[in-house]
């Protein structure tokens, strides 16, 4: 089972990656939504739009990999796995 990983400092969010329904870029950061009704929203205001684009295009691009998302990270917001 691959899994995602949300990642913003020591706190991490862990789903497996079927429970991911969709990350949403907003103005001030990016919401992930789970199925069952779970989101986590990220804010960062200063979030580069090409940082929200990585994470969103790897989550649509990437499923059934390991993803860890760290958004704090704006070099490399997203970490795909090989199996």
């Amino acid at each position: 089972m691959s899994e995602i990983v949300v990642k913003v400092g020591s706190t991490s969010v862990l789903s497996a990656s079927e429970e991911l329904v969709d990350i949403v870029e907003t103005a001030d950061g990016v919401i992930f939504s789970f199925k069952g009704g779970l989101s986590v929203s990220y804010v960062d205001p200063y979030m580069p739009s090409t940082c929200k684009q990585v994470i969103k295009n790897t989550a649509d691009r990437m499923k059934g990999k390991k993803v860890v998302f760290e958004p704090t990270n704006y070099k490399q917001p997203a970490l795909v796995f090989a199996d």
